[in-house]
């Protein structure tokens, strides 16, 4: 199992079971079942290799991928069948959230609406016993078309070997941006990087770490080559009413970020620049624990120096992004439901050109009203950059609440 009781503890995951095959015959359904049985003490063995290995290759990664990630992972432990049969592994996990919102800015008038925030369809082979393959499509009203979000091949099988080799899309494993909130951490507003990339790493015991390799959508003196990279080493441990991850991050282009990216050259062509001239790299470090109810997470991000004054600045100068997230969070019933309450705080420094707050409070409070289904409602009170700075200096509120359903 890759993480998941780690994952549990620090957030509200939902598991779902896929159903039969409607139509199925009783004799077509048992032989099927044997099949299962034949290849399932296997499969079980691949699956609880090492809690790492969800660390490995997930870090970097979105909670909803996650999240999925997680239900397609349960659903081939339950539905294994023997490698010639490999049509019979492909399992199919969605995920769909609803929110409503309220926003009072630090300017102007409020603000509210109904969204659909997140359709997610994730679909996942494991073909063989070395070979995975994954796709997943993603759409987000207002932000996001109707996209392929990642595409994997994941070469590996941990009875052989501590190493494995992943090739796609993929969002790169820097930063774990862990939250058991609605709203994602200021850390992923800067560092989140999703990049078509080979990757190689390794599993051992209780560590783990990779280093990728990519061409980043940043064309720096206008070269169209493999000119970035990035690593990661870490270490998840479990016990049976405990668990902890730790883990670093570095990336040679913090401009290629999802969010960085597009600001940077839209920065640029305004002063009549076609491409960045150099790279600036980002760090980060971050610390997740699960003590019974109690769920802890640490992180912060960092650009290495500071960004070219024409790409990113702030105050007239280069500017030096970064930001943190410290979250505590408590898990317990309401009649009978699992339940997690949470308090955040997060901040950045130098971000005001990425328009993120330079403080946040967040208060929020998830319940599975059904199974698969979770209720979740949120309260943020930003605080601007001071008018010195550039900013407003004043403070904005906001209020969500999501209905998520997995499937």
């Amino acid at each position: 199992m890759k993480a998941s009781v780690l994952a549990a503890s620090v957030a509200l995951a939902l598991a779902a079971q896929a159903p039969a095959a409607f139509g199925e015959t009783v004799e077509a359904r048992l032989e099927r079942l044997e099949a299962q049985n034949r290849a399932l003490e296997a499969t079980v063995r691949r699956h609880e290799a090492t809690i790492a290995e969800q660390q490995a290759a997930m870090t970097g990664a979105p909670e909803r991928l996650q999240a999925l990630e997680e239900n397609l992972e349960d659903q081939g432990a339950a539905g294994a069948s023997s490698a010639g049969d490999w049509f019979r592994n492909i399992e199919i996990a969605g995920l769909v959230e609803v929110e409503v919102g309220y926003v009072s800015p630090y300017e102007g008038d409020s603000e509210s609406d109904i969204i659909l925030a997140t359709v997610e369809l994730a679909i996942s082979s494991q073909v063989n016993d070395w070979v995975e393959v994954g796709v997943a499509f993603l759409y987000e009203e207002d932000e996001t078309d109707l996209e392929v979000d990642v595409a994997y091949i994941t070469l590996a099988n941990p009875d052989v070997s501590p190493v494995f080799l992943t090739a796609g899309q993929i969002y790169v494993p820097f930063g774990a941006y862990e939250t058991n909130l609605v709203s994602d951490p200021l850390t992923l507003e800067i560092g989140e990087t999703r990049e078509t990339a080979a990757q190689l790493g390794f599993v051992h015991e209780e560590f783990f770490g990779s280093v990728y390799v990519f061409n980043g959508d940043n064309k720096i003196d206008g070269e169209n080559e493999i000119g970035s990279w990035g690593a990661n080493l870490g270490l998840a441990h479990e016990e049976e009413d405990r668990a902890w991850a730790f883990g670093a991050g570095y990336i040679s282009d913090l401009g290629d970020s999802d969010s960085l990216h597009d600001l940077i050259y839209d920065n640029l062509a305004a002063v009549g620049i076609d491409d960045p001239s150099e790279r600036t790299g980002g760090w980060t470090i971050h610390a997740m624990g699960a003590f019974g109810p109690v769920s802890l997470i640490g992180e912060y991000l960092s650009a290495t120096e500071e960004f070219d004054a024409d790409a990113l600045s702030f105050n007239g100068k280069g500017a030096k992004p970064s930001a943190w997230n410290i979250e505590a969070g408590y898990g317990f019933e309401v009649m009978g439901r699992e339940s997690v309450a949470a308090v955040a705080y997060q901040g950045t420094r130098e971000a005001l050109g990425i328009e993120l707050p330079k403080e946040r409070w967040l208060v929020g409070w998830s319940v599975e009203i059904f199974d698969n289904t979770a209720l979740s409602f949120e309260w943020a009170h930003d605080s601007d950059y001071g008018q010195s700075d550039g900013g407003t200096g004043k403070s904005a509120d906001s209020f969500v609440a999501q209905l998520a359903v997995e499937f």
